[in-house]
């Protein structure tokens, strides 16, 4: 099935309710969209039903992005992990977002940057 955005599903996961606010209202008229605050809730989620697209904020409470986003391209290889992050990464992690991301959003992002990755995600697909 040929996938456009109403049919993408995707999960944003950070842990700053004004962010998942944001990409509800902003990817709710593009796509699918569930929202978790743990990296923990993301893996349950995803765990409930697949996601073609998922926002990961790299620092959550409890299991870090970068952990979940290594699960989760281990177990659910269909779904795309586009980490977000406001602070620098050193050389290891940015070593870890490259082999296993499969986009980098620098906040504070833009809608640009968000448009971006939905329109990547969904040539990808089809």
């Amino acid at each position: 099935m040929k996938k456009d955005f109403k049919t993408l599903r995707v999960l944003v996961v950070d842990d700053e309710p004004l962010i998942l606010m944001f990409f509800s209202r902003f990817l709710g008229k593009k796509a699918l969209v569930k929202t978790a605050s743990t990296a923990e809730e993301a893996l349950d989620v995803i765990g409930e039903q697949p996601y073609d697209l998922c926002f990961l904020d790299v620092m959550l409470p409890g299991m870090t992005g970068l952990d979940a986003m290594k699960i989760i391209n281990e177990q659910f290889p269909n779904t795309k992990v586009a980490i977000m992050t406001a602070s620098s990464l050193d050389e290891t992690l940015q070593k870890q977002v490259k082999d296993y991301a499969y986009a980098f959003i620098a906040k504070p992002f833009g809608i640009s940057d968000i448009e971006r990755v939905l329109e990547r995600v969904t040539v990808a697909l089809n």
